[in-house]
């Protein structure tokens, strides 16, 4: 066999003809002249490239549909594709190249002995749609070449001046991995490009034999990764990269062939377009198996456009196969713009598979932005030691229990290549099963960014608790710990911990840094510790880094679907991310005043990015909390929509935000659409187990149900997730004393009033414990105090009206009611609270007057209605339990 040449392959492939995009996203002319039957044969082509050698006859035969010129024609290009020595699709695609016409007569090959210059034809090597290729030797001086020389009926000015431009500015690339080229002429008015020629097989051949282990498919990637980085950097993307264009020379290095179609990487200011180098013809290039998204759609290639075909070609190295395929030109085209890729088997290692995924992401911004990026991921995975070892074991046939243990160790391994800067982990560190995230603190000292760094203790706190495989405590318990003054031992203890985690970060120009470290509560050890950074626009990115980096070293597993949120990450502006977490700050002052300014900050944050979904969840829970009684000062009526509406936008961009299906389980609880809510809670929950809010919410929903075990079960699940929450610990009294059990109730929020003696939530709820227990004096001094803690708000007013009632204080009752409904003239009160205050003074038709209008409004106090027993026999308000199916 002749030694494979290794050069310039300038063929260009066309897609089927069809109206290419402009840049206003409406249909153009391509351009090219139409020849149906001609296409007909392209589309059957391209199709029967991805099918196998067995399977071919009988796709041929259906495809063609008994047309035996067809038939045969397409099995002509077949023939030229073997023909070229399967070492390159591109020769037999360049024959559809653009503006293609049907197949000629084949091209006269020039005989040995044939000169071009001082170059003297030694043998033929193959035939492709814009040429041929041939040995030669220079007989100047004395070495052993191979020549490109382009097809007559490309030979036109305008076509070898573009030809020999960017073939010229190809030759700059020197590198072990590019096929080097020497020299750009012509002869005989036709262009020819002389370049090494490398004795080798192409990796396309090779992959037919066997996948490679993983040792030598990690060598194969850094090193083409490496050739691509060096190109980018001297201005040149590749832009048609694939197995075919790689050799594996006798050393076993791969050279990268075929930078015919690469393009420089113009200046920023300059136009770019995506199109063949030869012809005047405006046609995307490349191989369409192969081709990005944002090139397949007519946009721009660059860096991140070779970043795509490498994680096809790593995808190609791992299974043997590609990740979209379809039976058309047409469905492979939509697999790639509409379709995750297609599975890989369980034995690719976790990590090779994340770098994969990450490479494959649909949005360019969103993937790795350097090829450099990807060589320094795949160089991560190559340096643990075990590797082939555990590959070998899994992809031999061994006993399913070797293959187990196998796959244990890999899945160990695996995360290795998580993307920190620095990783220090102690060999022996133990298994953490809970741990606690410590307010971040500020790296840089300034005091603009104590926003920012909040809002990137709340990210991670959330983040970590999503892997589902650890507890992870919420952090306003963590906030309170620390405001204690407690040492790391102490925090530990008091919030059940294994270990605590701490750190800085900082912002600076247009970069974060972060750095963290893990430490056991017992002994004060740091058992982990990394550092990441980040440019500003990937924030979202250095935060997955660091979930990815912190799960390995406490040994925690990631689900799929974890792993898929923490690959599938995307950029996003600063300006958003600061009006984010600038709404998540005021959030957590939960006031009617601070509501507010969280509703106008993710309103601007999705003014500038109508597509980030945490900002629709985050203000879905904003008009939640804003139509309750005891947080906001609206009707539920006005805000509920809303809050329904912001949930649903985030869960069509985001089918699995924990927050936003929470949302959206509180709007349905108190819409009274039981099974509707439930779903959306448990969904919540799965998505995310350390999310305290979920569980709250479910139990108020279990709640209303009077599913009082199943309640107190979630209520206490939130309370191990966040055991200083005020608001968790209010709900659990409350539903301590819901379910008959007093003392305990009082116990409870005795202890949760002394965490913080300003919550009046807690007070209110106390004070309803004691009156159950028929102790109202002391209810009579919590709901006082209550009252003033919420300058006399209509709720609190309610609940003392009826402590006095109940003390028979009758008069004093009804000065409440008198200013309640002064109150009423000037602002919202909500009906439910004058309900109570009616309920109180025994006049129960009017009481059930203001619980019809808090039908009316969907009242949230509506969805509890079941346990006001003292109401049972009455026939209206068994008709208000029907309404709201509670009967």
């Amino acid at each position: 066999m002749l030694p494979l040449l290794a050069g310039l392959i300038l063929g260009a492939m066309a897609l089927p003809d069809r109206a290419m995009p402009s840049e206003h996203g409406l249909p153009c002319s391509s351009g090219v002249p139409k020849n149906p039957r001609w296409a007909r044969v392209k589309a059957i082509f391209l199709s029967v490239l991805d099918i196998p050698d067995a399977d071919r006859p009988k796709f041929l035969a259906d495809a063609c549909g008994g047309d035996a010129d067809v038939e045969r024609e397409v099995v002509s290009l077949l023939a030229h594709d073997v023909e070229a020595g399967s070492f390159c699709e591109t020769p037999a695609a360049g024959l559809l190249g653009v503006g293609a016409l049907p197949p000629v007569a084949a091209p006269v090959r020039l005989p040995a002995g044939s000169r071009l210059g001082v170059y003297e034809v030694t043998g033929f090597i193959a035939a492709g749609g814009m040429g041929e290729v041939y040995c030669a030797r220079d007989t100047q001086l004395g070495r052993e070449v191979a020549i490109k020389r382009v097809g007559a009926e490309f030979a036109n000015p305008q076509a070898t001046a573009r030809l020999i431009g960017e073939a010229r500015h190809a030759s700059s690339l020197k590198h072990p991995n590019i096929c080097t080229i020497h020299e750009v002429g012509t002869a005989e008015g036709r262009p020819f490009i002389v370049m090494e020629l490398i004795d080798g097989r192409p990796l396309s051949e090779v992959l037919r034999e066997g996948r490679p282990t993983l040792g030598v498919a990690l060598r194969y990637g850094i090193e083409v990764a490496d050739a691509l980085d060096h190109a980018h950097g001297r201005g040149v993307v590749h832009r048609d990269l694939k197995s075919s264009n790689i050799v594996i020379d006798r050393s076993g290095k791969p050279i990268v062939l075929d930078f015919g179609l690469a393009k420089r990487l113009l200046k920023s200011g300059e136009p770019q377009t995506v199109e063949s180098n030869v012809g005047n013809h405006h046609t995307p290039a490349g191989t369409l198996s192969h081709m990005a998204p944002e090139v397949l759609l007519g946009g721009r290639a660059d860096a991140r456009t070779d970043v795509w075909a490498i994680g096809v070609l790593l995808y190609e190295l791992a299974t043997g196969g590609l990740p979209f395929t379809g039976r058309t030109p047409f469905e492979t085209s939509a697999a790639i713009l509409g379709e995750p890729p297609r599975p890989m088997e369980p034995r690719v290692p976790l990590a090779l598979r994340l770098v994969i995924e990450r490479c494959l992401v649909k949005n360019p911004g969103n993937r790795y932005q350097r090829a450099s990026d990807v060589r320094a991921a795949l160089e991560r995975i190559e340096e643990t030691q075990s590797w082939p070892i555990v590959w070998r074991l899994l992809i031999q046939g061994r006993p399913r229990a070797l293959q187990i243990t196998a796959g244990v160790a890999l899945l160990v391994l695996s995360a290795l290549s998580v993307t920190g800067l620095r990783r220090h982990l102690d060999a022996a560190a133990p298994h953490v099963s809970t741990f606690a995230v410590l307010p971040l603190a500020n790296d840089a000292g300034n005091a603009a960014d104590e926003v920012f760094v909040a809002g990137m203790t709340d990210a991670l706190t959330a983040q970590l608790g999503a892997i589902g495989t650890v507890r992870v405590i919420s952090r306003s318990s963590a906030i309170h710990a620390v405001a204690s003054g407690q040492t790391v031992p102490e925090i530990g203890r008091a919030l059940g911990a294994d270990a605590v985690l701490r750190g800085t970060v900082g912002r600076l120009s247009n970069r974060i840094r972060l750095s963290l470290r893990l430490t056991e509560a017992a002994t004060g050890r740091v058992i982990w510790s990394d550092d990441f950074e980040r440019h500003a626009r990937e924030v979202l990115v250095l935060q997955a880094d660091a979930v990815r980096a912190l799960a390995f070293g406490i040994r925690a597993g990631l689900r799929p679907d974890v792993r898929e949120r923490l690959t599938m990450v995307r950029a996003i502006g600063p300006d958003v991310y600061e009006a984010y977490v600038k709404g998540r700050y005021a959030y957590d002052q939960r006031t009617p005043d601070s509501l507010q300014v969280a509703v106008k900050e993710f309103t601007r944050a999705l003014e500038l990015d109508p597509t980030y979904a945490p900002a629709y969840a985050a203000l879905a829970n904003c008009y939640n909390q804003l139509g309750t009684v005891l947080v906001g000062s609206g009707s539920p009526r006005e805000y509920r929509p809303r809050a329904a509406a912001a949930a649903i936008k985030a869960l069509q961009i985001d089918p699995n935000s924990a927050e936003a299906h929470t949302a959206l389980g509180f709007v349905r609880h108190y819409e009274w659409q039981w099974r509707d809510a439930e779903q959306e809670l448990t969904r919540a929950i799965e998505l995310n187990p350390n999310y305290a809010l979920a569980h709250v919410y479910y139990a108020n929903l279990l709640m209303s149900l009077r599913r009082s075990d199943e309640s107190l079960r979630e209520i206490l699940a939130a309370k191990d997730l966040d055991p200083f929450s005020l608001d968790v610990n209010a709900n659990l009294g409350w539903m301590l004393a819901s379910a008959g059990r007093y003392d305990e109730a009082i116990e409870h929020l005795k202890r949760t009033v002394a965490l913080d003696s300003s919550y009046p939530h807690a007070r209110t709820r106390l004070a309803e414990a004691l009156n159950s227990a028929g102790r109202y004096d002391e209810a009579l001094s919590q709901v006082n105090e209550a009252v003033r803690l919420t300058n006399r708000s209509p709720s609190a007013l309610g609940q003392l009206a009826k402590t006095y009632a109940l003390l028979g204080r009758t008069a004093e009752a009804r000065a409440v009611l008198d200013e309640v409904l002064a109150l009423a003239r000037h602002q919202y009160v909500p009906p439910a609270s004058l309900f109570l205050l009616y309920q109180a003074l025994g006049e129960t038709e009017t009481a059930l007057d203001w619980l019809e209008r808090s039908y009316d409004e969907r009242s949230n106090f509506m969805a509890y209605i079941a346990s006001q027993n003292e109401l049972r026999s009455n026939a209206r308000f068994q008709r208000m339990l029907r309404l709201v199916g509670l009967n």
